[in-house]
């Protein structure tokens, strides 16, 4: 179902879900999940969860719904918005943001319209062209005038905002924002449409999952609420356009451990042996930063876990890239695994 997939892809990537305001993404996944099962939940903190019973381990296999972006930390008296990082970070990479497009969301979750800006070379020194902005130099313009104007939009300190971009295909390529992590996401529906015609030999429970940007908070909640004997986080596996280890194109990633843990190495091996038996190419990989869901259920649940996804250049940008191909073979993997 290569189409299926893309066109869950796309819808997916281009709807907006800060941390904290995964509303959106979570009223998607919970249509696309109804159609499967009637066994739908939301916890306190707003994770969803779909269940699939099954005889065997408990399992869990989650992806999150929230995506990176910023959040109005001052309003300006000529009415632009000086923002901070709504994520986990040690500072955002401000080489990417001018002049990029935003969603800034109300209360209600109206979106206004805004700009990334900074003074460009006309107006500003040569030693300022030439470094790296910094993040209090860059200022959101919703066309404002003045801070009566701005809070006359209903935009005040603590309205997050997130990158507003077109997804693309190019070949087997695709771009766009927040494939971080909506290819997981993608994945689950397409998982929730095959589990039901099959004979489970799991008891499943697909997980799209809050606040992982900032700390995998969603997961590490559902996890101390149910136990699972296993894990599978579907995300992002970030690479760059000279790296040897892992390369779009080339099939999904296997990691074997990230900057926050390693991952249950008997488990690694019997996806490996999933993959080759079936003839689906699998990267082993490393990452050497970055944290994931796999923490909050191996923390708080103990449970067995795996990290498996896709190659993605230019992560944590509006211009996130994946191959189809890539995501076609870790779908094909997912239900190799599960049956």
């Amino acid at each position: 179902m290569p189409e299926s997939l893309y066109h869950h892809l796309e819808i997916l990537t281009q709807l907006s879900a800060p941390v904290g305001r995964e509303l959106l993404v979570q009223q998607y996944m919970e249509t696309q999940f109804s159609l499967y099962t009637d066994s739908l939940s939301y916890d306190r903190v707003g994770n969803l969860y779909a269940h699939f019973p099954g005889e065997g381990p408990k399992t869990v296999i989650a992806a999150h719904a929230c995506e990176i972006g910023f959040v109005v930390k001052n309003i300006t008296e000529d009415g632009f918005l000086q923002i901070a990082p709504n994520y986990k970070t040690r500072a955002p990479d401000t080489r990417i943001l001018p002049f990029h497009e935003v969603t800034i969301f109300t209360d209600s979750y109206r979106s206004v319209d805004g700009v990334l800006t900074m003074d460009t070379g006309h107006v500003v020194d040569k030693e300022s062209r030439e470094r790296a902005p910094s993040l209090e130099a860059i200022l959101v313009d919703i066309g404002a005038t003045s801070r009566e104007e701005v809070h006359s939009s209903d935009i005040h300190v603590g309205c997050p905002l997130t990158w507003k971009a077109q997804t693309r295909k190019f070949n087997t390529r695709v771009k766009g924002k927040s494939m971080d992590d909506r290819l997981g996401l993608a994945l689950l529906i397409q998982l929730a449409t095959f589990l039901p015609t099959t004979s489970l030999t799991r008891d499943i429970v697909l997980a799209s999952t809050v606040q992982e940007e900032i700390g995998v908070r969603g997961a590490r909640a559902l996890a101390s609420q149910q136990t699972f004997d296993e894990a599978y986080i579907l995300e992002i596996i970030p690479t760059s356009q000279k790296a040897q280890a892992i390369s779009l194109g080339k099939g999904p990633a296997i990691v074997y451990k990230d900057g926050s843990m390693h991952y249950h190495h008997p488990t690694i091996m019997k996806c490996r042996e999933a993959a080759q038996n079936s003839n689906i190419p699998l990267q082993p990989a490393i990452l050497e930063r970055g944290v994931t869901d796999g923490l909050g259920f191996f923390v708080n649940s103990a449970s067995r876990t795996v990290l498996l996804g896709c190659p993605t250049l230019y992560p944590h940008s509006p211009g996130e890239t994946i191959d189809m191909r890539d995501l076609e073979n870790l779908q094909h993997l997912m239900e190799t695994i599960l049956t």
